[in-house]
């Protein structure tokens, strides 16, 4: 018996299928798309579209079209203001308490998660009080509700930030957050550089400890964000490039780092402090030395290297090329500024012993408390070749992403894929 022809069905375009678009929800322009009536209802959404992105043949997101934009603008976060003296219990009890009870923090506790549900992206900025005392209870009390609310607690010259936010849980989303969790740091370290030679060891141990109480704070937003950028990259189906997560352990392990120099800087302070007059202002000027050349020119390369994440595709390739072709170089020929302080630290010091020895006074290779802070020297500087070894594998990776951007689709083999037994 013979078939019955009729019209054949055309065969699908995979490729057409698999690329990512803008779909109105049901009721708008005749589509039938109901799923994202669930992210409608949960998160409130008001928008007439969804963006639909296929994962693979069997799966797909939908977000919001506008969401990438709005993290990324900074500005676009509403600035809220939470003043000490509208929290008549805390402020008058609080410092009366070496423990604050739940009934004390309540109070703050309550006035911060109100404020954050204005909006999706929310600073509250409570400002600095005169009484030292109670500003050091609201440091206090802040580092603690940050870990319970799940915002980010940071500091600026004015005031105590409190940042709430409504994550995107995508890998490039996470790069900017890691990256702008990482310039406060950035800038304290840039403004100690440079009023560095104006400061004698009391005001540069003051400053240090301020410096410090920023890192760890940072250090401690920064690990929550690394975590959100393993979880995302252990999340299946995945479809991340994986120059994203290697950038945001970059600014991870960057971090790390900047803390080390702050933890032993003030070890070396504290040294000093040991060590025969005579040597003090010498060590001193030395530490002040590193400082300036080797952390300096380290911290000027990461800035140059995370400027490269906002450029153009032609500009960031071209910033990129030309600071890795620099740190080869550098690493081939022996001439980083690591190397330098390495070399003239070392001079330094056998000429000092030298002309000790020349004139019958006490050598400073004797002296183990100036041993002690001689090694944290070197500790430090090898800290900042670190810090510029890191920095070159940020700007590889950026490089990677930028050259890629215009190659990857959803689907293709160089996505990373995860496997799973789940």
């Amino acid at each position: 018996m013979k078939k019955r022809k009729g019209k054949q069905p055309v065969k699908p375009d995979e490729g057409e299928a698999m690329k990512e678009r803008l779909i109105y929800l049901k009721g708008l322009q005749g589509s039938t798309m109901n799923i994202p009536i669930i992210y409608r209802r949960t998160f409130g959404w008001n928008m007439d579209s969804v963006v639909f992105k296929p994962i693979n043949r069997r799966s797909f997101v939908v977000f919001r079209p506008d969401l990438e934009e709005e993290e990324i603008d900074l500005s676009g976060y509403r600035v809220m203001t939470l003043d000490v003296g509208d929290l008549p219990v805390y402020s008058r009890k609080r410092v009366e308490m070496v423990t604050p009870d739940n009934s004390i923090l309540e109070e703050l506790r309550e006035s911060l998660v109100s404020l954050s549900l204005v909006d999706r992206y929310v600073h509250i900025d409570i400002p600095r009080v005169d009484d030292g005392q109670l500003n050091d209870c609201i440091m206090s009390d802040l580092e603690h509700l940050s870990s319970e609310l799940g915002c980010s607690y940071t500091i600026t010259p004015t005031s105590h930030r409190c940042t709430f936010v409504f994550p995107k849980y995508t890998n490039e989303q996470i790069v900017t957050r890691a990256r702008n969790s990482i310039r406060g740091s950035i800038e304290a370290f840039r403004k100690l550089i440079d009023d560095v030679l104006d400061l004698d060891r009391s005001t540069f141990g003051n400053r240090m400890k301020e410096v410090g109480f920023l890192i760890r704070r940072a250090e401690i937003n920064i690990d929550k964000i690394y975590t959100s950028a393993l979880n995302v990259l252990w999340d299946l189906p995945q479809v991340e490039p994986a120059g994203h997560f290697i950038v945001s352990q970059s600014i991870e392990r960057i971090h790390d780092e900047m803390e080390y120099m702050v933890q032993i800087t003030e070890e070396a302070l504290k040294l000093l402090e040991d060590c025969q007059e005579g040597f003090q202002d010498i060590l001193f000027e030395e530490l002040v030395s590193v400082w300036r050349t080797s952390i300096g020119r380290s911290i000027q390369g990461l800035e140059l290297g995370l400027e490269a994440i906002d450029l153009t595709d032609q500009e960031a390739v071209d910033r990129c090329l030309e600071m890795i072709r620099s740190y080869r170089e550098e690493k081939t020929n022996r001439s980083s500024s690591q190397d330098a302080v390495t070399v003239q630290l070392t001079r330094r010091i056998e000429g000092l012993t030298m002309k000790g020895a020349r004139k019958g006074g006490i050598k400073i290779l004797t002296s183990m408390d100036s041993m002690a802070v001689i090694q944290v020297l070197f500790s430090l500087n090898q800290s900042a070749a670190r810090l510029s070894s890191i920095t070159n594998v940020l700007v590889t990776k950026t490089l990677y992403l930028k050259r890629t951007r215009d190659h990857h689709r959803p689907g293709d083999r160089d996505r990373v894929r995860l496997a799973s037994s789940r």
